[in-house]
């Protein structure tokens, strides 16, 4: 077997696990990027420059505080409080850990899709419970907090895993 054919899968392994870190919330962008040093690292910079290792890490940069920036603009344009980024920060892990948990009786694929849809729904349900219970919000306005902060934890998703995908086409 070649061995930049074994690099390239090991690459798209951390890929693979920065795109999952972003599913559950976490910075996946710089795990996905650690790909690409290792990448160019192992190539001796002949695939991939130190220059254009330095631009897609500033590019990991502005991505996160895009989807931090973004999120907090949805949370306030929806208006849910401050402490909302948090709950669905923490509804997110907590929904895709039971998802991933229930999931785990279809197999593989099942544990994660329902890990997945999990952190949307935990995402959804602690915003929403945090609003209601916590600032005595009612139902409508509870909901409308919750339905913003996952679009804006979806659209950074989207945006994180955008970028990302682009590393994978960066090897292969």
């Amino acid at each position: 077997m070649d061995w930049m054919f074994v690099l390239k899968l090991f690459v798209t392994l951390l890929v693979v696990l920065g795109a999952i870190a972003v599913v559950l919330g976490f910075p996946g962008t710089f795990l996905s990027w650690l790909g690409l040093v290792v990448f160019s690292l192992a190539t001796r910079f002949a695939e991939i420059s130190g220059w254009a290792l330095l631009g897609t890490f500033v590019g990991c940069l502005l991505i996160e505080l895009a989807d931090n920036l973004l999120a907090g603009i949805l949370v306030k344009r929806f208006g849910a409080s401050k402490g909302s980024m948090l709950m669905a920060w923490v509804g997110g892990i907590g929904g895709a850990m039971v998802g991933g948990f229930i999931g785990s009786i279809g197999g593989f694929f099942g544990s994660a899709l329902l890990g997945v849809a999990g952190a949307f729904v935990g995402s959804y349900a602690a915003v929403y419970l945090w609003e209601r219970n916590r600032h005595k919000r009612p139902h409508s306005d509870a909901a409308r907090a919750a339905f913003g902060t996952v679009l804006g934890r979806l659209l950074g998703m989207a945006l994180k895993l955008g970028w990302i995908g682009w590393f994978l086409s960066l090897v292969w």
